[in-house]
């Protein structure tokens, strides 16, 4: 028997689009249904807040320059009544076609230990094969269940997670202090608090969405500025579960092999030039 939670769906949005509609359809289809679904929208110009609306769903407005990826998550957090167990978080650029992918992701706090549990992101329809090796390396297609002491097999990836697909419990997410009010990584600021509190993160395979993104280099340089920033703001990260660079030279190897055996010559300087990019923008003060 499943247990009965109760839950709250959060989605922050700006500008979402055409296709956010049809993601709204698609979890309004879902065989688990969140009683109470929250949009925090940052002043949308394209009609995104009288979608959400149409769709019955609660939207609270703020300005853009109000926004911060954690801050943000917070705010809507904060929101929330008292006796809602659960929230799960989903960027507006998802896509959820299986209609038990709330029900699956669910299933990882089954453990009582586990305190957040994130999902599987596919590429979406159409990407390239570079967006889907990146999907790949980040979610394989066995679920897994993390600890601390998982730190010593996999470094800096023990804190991995993902707020695009991710649910927390909400009486451990408010014993670490919440989100932080920071600009990226909130998601691996909250797994690493809950880790070395001694709970456990659950990667639940079986629950899947779309998610991808095209490599670009100019969003890939300020990305990874931002988060090499994270990182030297954040040392504690490091200290504890280990530094960056395996991880990094274990996705490249992944990636020439994959994209080399498809694309040939042409695939692996791509590659090597987008990993450089991320590399240098990443180390840059």
């Amino acid at each position: 028997m499943e247990q009965k939670y109760k839950v709250a769906l959060i989605i922050p949005t700006c500008n979402a689009g055409h296709d956010f509609g049809s993601l709204l359809t698609e979890i309004a289809a879902q065989t688990l249904q969140p009683g109470y679904r929250l949009v925090i929208d940052s002043a949308s110009t394209d009609g995104t807040e009288e979608i959400a609306k149409k769709y019955g769903w609660q939207v609270n407005s703020i300005l853009r320059k109000d926004f911060s990826h954690g801050g943000t998550r917070q705010q809507a957090v904060e929101m929330l009544s008292a006796d809602i167990d659960i929230a799960v978080l989903l960027t507006q650029d998802v896509r959820m076609p299986d209609r038990d992918s709330l029900k699956k992701l669910l299933r990882g706090f089954a453990n009582p230990d586990v305190a957040a549990v994130y999902g599987r992101q596919l590429p979406h329809l159409g990407a390239s094969l570079y967006a889907a090796v990146d999907r790949e390396f980040n979610y394989p297609p066995v679920s897994r269940l993390k600890s601390l002491k998982d730190k010593d097999e996999l470094g800096i990836k023990t804190a991995f997670l993902s707020d695009s697909f991710a649910a927390y419990r909400l009486r451990d997410l408010r014993q670490i202090g919440g989100f932080p009010a920071i600009d990226i990584c909130e998601d691996m600021y909250v797994a690493g608090k809950l880790l070395l509190s001694g709970k456990r993160i659950a990667y639940m395979a079986e629950a899947e969405v779309e998610h991808s993104h095209e490599p670009d280099f100019r969003e890939m340089w300020l990305r990874y500025r931002k988060m090499g920033a994270f990182q030297r703001e954040n040392p504690w990260l490091q200290a504890s579960f280990g530094g960056v660079g395996g991880e990094g030279i274990r996705l490249l190897q992944y990636q020439l092999k994959r994209i080399g055996k498809e694309n040939g010559i042409a695939g692996i300087v791509k590659i090597i030039l987008l990993d450089m990019v991320r590399f240098i923008s990443f180390k840059m003060p």
